[in-house]
Order: structure tokens, then C-alpha cells, then sequence
């Protein structure tokens, strides 16, 4: 867009008054880069400079909201070993300002980690994304036609974790929640499906049904949903020292 790269020069001539030298580069990404903008997309702008401190700041320029991420390029890296959005960001953003060749260094290590997935769950940790699901589906035995507001605070809890596994045993980055369903329904529709009608189920029982069926699908990988009766491993503890 036109008006966009007239807001990035704007953009960068705020960044160099302010940071001078210190300025390493800068980042957009977001909506407005990928062309799908929405009648509030703003621009996000990963703000690169050579100092050990970092900022998050919101500014309008030109009538557009642009949320500022700031930080050295080794808060950046630290950001991407987490994964997620920082990650996509750099992994499918627009230079805007990168008169080292910096940013796109960034942006080639993010394309790389994006395109590996996430780490596979490790073994010790199976045991976790097996027993929350069922801690709260007993949960949802208890408010069961006594308390339907939590109940449906409980499934949606219940999904949004399953989802989250669901993604993680695939090794598939999770998308920002507005679009998770719909990327879901691209390469799994059967989970789609069910985590749909848990949310938006006609009445309670076919929602507890449905949650109760995406659980089984997710967690079959894993062996299920966790018994009643259940142990994990011994794990070594480090006694306080004197």
C-alpha cells in the first residue's frame, strides 16, 4: 500500500532522531503486510538497536496504529528460542530498515527455527497434556447443569489446551487464536470439527460430548486421557544448601 510505505519512511525518520546510530533496523509484519488487514489491523514494527535495554511503545502515525517492539538483536534471539509470534514475525516480516544487513540475518535464523517446527513434548513432560484434560473434564462433571456460564468457561479452557497439543504433537506452530480454528480445518478437519461443536454445540451434553471426543483424538498419541490412578517418574530434587 501506497499510504503504508509513505507511514515506514515517516516511521524510520522518527527511529533515527530518536536512536541515531545506535538504530540497528527495523521490522514490519503483521496483517498489512501479508494482505489480509481487517478494518483494525495495525502494523507491528520490531525496532533493533544497540543497547541492552528494551521498550514496548504504541503510536499512531498517519491514522495507522503501530505497536513498537525495541529491543538489542541478543533479546531478539532469546525471543525466538521461545517460538511463536516473534518468530513468524522475523520469519515473514518486511525490512523496513537494515542498513547492516542485520535484519535479514535475523530473518534468515527465524525462516530456518519456523521451518524446523517446535520441539517435540518431551518424554518426561507426556504426562502433563494428558492430565490437565481430564482433571478438567471432572470439572465439568461438577458444574453440570448447575453453573453453565463456567461450564463454558471450562470447555473453552479445555479446547484452547487441546489445540495447543494438538499443534505441538504435529509439530506445527500455533496460529494467533482468531485464526486457529480455520488452520486447524486445513490440515486436520476432523478436529475442527469437534472443537467447533464443543464451543458452539447446540446444547451442554453435545458439547461435553464433543470436547470428550477431541480429547481422544488429540491425546491418543499420548495414550489418552489420564487414568484416576496415575504415576510419573521419581524426579531428583536439589536440597537447599546451607
Amino acid at each position: 500500500m501506497q499510504h503504508d510505505e509513505t507511514i515506514f519512511q515517516r516511521l524510520v525518520t522518527m527511529l533515527r532522531d530518536e536512536f541515531g546510530a545506535a538504530l540497528l533496523g527495523a521490522l514490519a509484519t503483521g496483517s498489512r503486510i501479508h494482505g489480509q488487514p481487517g478494518p483494525t489491523s495495525d502494523l507491528d514494527v520490531h525496532v533493533v538497536i544497540d543497547r541492552p535495554r528494551r521498550r514496548r511503545r504504541n503510536i499512531v502515525l498517519g491514522g495507522i496504529e503501530i505497536e513498537l517492539f525495541i529491543n538489542p538483536p541478543f533479546q531478539i534471539r532469546r525471543y525466538f528460542d521461545d517460538g511463536g509470534s516473534d518468530l513468524h514475525m522475523f520469519a515473514f516480516g518486511r525490512a523496513i530498515y537494515d542498513p547492516h544487513g542485520l535484519i535479514a540475518g535475523l530473518q534468515a535464523e527465524a525462516h530456518a527455527r519456523w521451518e524446523a517446527g517446535p520441539p517435540p513434548i518431551a518424554d518426561g513432560d507426556r504426562w502433563r497434556y494428558r492430565y490437565s484434560p481430564a482433571d478438567i473434564l471432572r470439572d465439568l462433571e461438577d458444574v453440570a447443569g448447575i453453573d453453565e456460564a463456567s461450564a463454558t468457561l471450562l470447555v473453552a479452557r479445555l479446547v484452547d489446551e487441546l489445540v495447543a497439543t494438538h499443534y505441538q504433537l504435529h509439530r506445527r506452530w500455533l496460529p494467533k487464536p482468531k485464526h486457529r480454528l480455520a488452520d486447524l480445518e486445513r490440515w486436520d478437519p476432523q478436529a475442527a470439527r469437534l472443537a467447533r461443536a464443543a464451543l458452539a454445540g447446540q446444547s451442554y451434553g453435545a458439547r461435553r460430548a464433543a470436547s470428550e471426543q477431541l480429547a481422544a483424538h488429540v491425546l491418543a498419541p499420548l495414550g489418552g486421557l489420564m487414568p484416576l490412578e496415575w504415576q510419573n517418574d521419581w524426579e531428583q530434587l536439589q536440597p537447599p544448601t546451607e
